[in-house]
């Protein structure tokens, strides 16, 4: 599971710049509605697909993600609510819509392997 770190570690932050394993999360910026984080470790495959899952929620006003440099393993998403500043419930409910997107998309490959092998 991801960890996630609060903004202003100096030694989190200077890891998380080098990579590592794994998937290391950083809040770098909160104020009122608007909130930055930085993930280490992924790319463009999860942080779309959390994009998307934010963009569902009828309380964020905008979500995105930018990859800075594809030589360096950092991303960065940024995230806007219309009401309110419970940024990671909001992160916590996209994440869980997105596993269960994949749920599903593993479910219907499954079935489809299992009905092409009959």
């Amino acid at each position: 599971m991801p960890r996630l770190r609060e903004a202003g570690a100096e030694e989190d932050s200077q890891e998380l710049r080098q990579g590592g394993a794994g998937v290391k999360i950083n809040i770098v910026k909160q104020e009122g509605r608007y909130m930055e984080m930085e993930f280490s470790g992924e790319g463009h495959t999860l942080l779309n697909l959390l994009q998307d899952s934010l963009l569902e929620d009828k309380n964020v006003e905008m979500a995105g993600y930018s990859k800075p440099h594809p030589l360096m393993d950092r991303s960065m998403l940024f995230i806007r609510l219309r009401r309110g500043e419970r940024h990671l419930d909001t992160v916590r409910k996209a994440v869980a819509k997105a596993d269960g997107k994949l749920d599903e998309f593993l479910e219907k490959f499954e079935k489809s392997l299992a009905e092409a092998g009959s």
